[in-house]
């Protein structure tokens, strides 16, 4: 990426950040690197006591996380649906437990962590079955992951941000927003810039007015210009029908009323005319009557 992010405009959008989104609570700690791997798994957007549920229902149906890892994903997904996870969580939550026990023979998540950091991530995130958001979690939760991890949601934020050039591509962006956010806030960024992504940034027909990183984002700010501009133009057109319509229907009104006029003008001939032709036949009785007398 040719261009370096900013550290002065990061650190401005981290301040807006942090006020706007706070990070979820955290799961329970757990014994083994596994129970913190299902908790995580099962944690991410969801509300703590349903996934707190979730977890001792697992515990409680099945032995331990090998016969969950073997059971069939229909069974697990019904227990999760029950306390209002998605049963999609199950297909997740098996594909990490298979993978590890293909590769390692155990359940043993506290030897990926002294792995280096990319075959870290490079072990979770792309993983089939296994949707972005929940890798993260686990990186995050599991292993303290010290980088702001980039998914379409968060790169689309981070592009109309300014942050990097349009045509960043995720993998750049990861980078760019390594260089400038301290490992510690790695976690907090990516939630707060997914979240913003989920809500307000939205892919089509963002919520811009209601944007709290507003005056950092020119796209914003171009697109409210555009929106009023929009808004300014249909209420021109609106004011110009309006003002057709009124005109229409006082030209109706008018041709109304002269049609109306011309029928009252043609009911007083009519009776003029019957007037004149009754005193006409009253006239010629008249007449005939003065040349009957002697």
């Amino acid at each position: 990426m040719a261009r370096k992010v900013s550290i002065r405009k990061t650190r401005r959008l981290r301040q807006l950040l942090a006020q706007r989104y706070k990070l979820p609570e955290p799961p329970e700690a757990k014994d083994t690197g596994v129970d913190r791997l299902v908790a995580a798994v099962l944690w991410v957007d969801t509300a703590p006591e349903k996934a707190r549920q979730a977890y001792a229902r697992l515990a409680q149906e099945f032995s331990d996380w090998n016969e969950v890892r073997v059971s069939l994903t229909t069974e697990i997904g019904a227990v999760l649906e029950s306390c209002g996870l998605p049963a999609s969580r199950a297909i997740a939550l098996k594909s990490i437990l298979n993978k590890i026990v293909a590769e390692l023979y155990t359940f043993d998540f506290e030897a990926l962590g002294s792995r280096s950091r990319e075959a870290l991530k490079a072990w979770f995130v792309g993983q089939e079955g296994v949707p972005h958001h929940v890798a993260a979690a686990v990186l995050y939760c599991l292993y303290d992951y010290d980088r702001v991890l980039v998914d379409a949601d968060v790169a689309r934020v981070v592009r109309r941000l300014g942050l990097v050039p349009p045509a960043a591509t995720e993998a750049d962006i990861e980078a760019g927003l390594a260089a400038v956010i301290p490992g510690r806030e790695a976690h907090l960024v990516y939630h707060a810039l997914r979240q913003h992504a989920l809500t307000i940034c939205a892919e089509k027909d963002p919520a811009c007015p209601a944007c709290p990183l507003l005056k950092e984002c020119e796209t914003g700010k171009a697109r409210i210009a555009e929106l009023e501009a929009a808004a300014r133009e249909a209420k021109k057109r609106a004011k110009a029908r309006a003002k057709a319509r009124a005109k229409a229907k006082a030209a109706a009104a008018a041709r109304a009323k002269a049609k109306a006029a011309a029928r009252a003008r043609a009911r007083s001939e009519a009776k003029a005319a019957s007037r004149a032709k009754a005193k006409a036949a009253g006239e010629r009785s008249r007449r005939r009557h003065a040349k009957k007398k002697p």
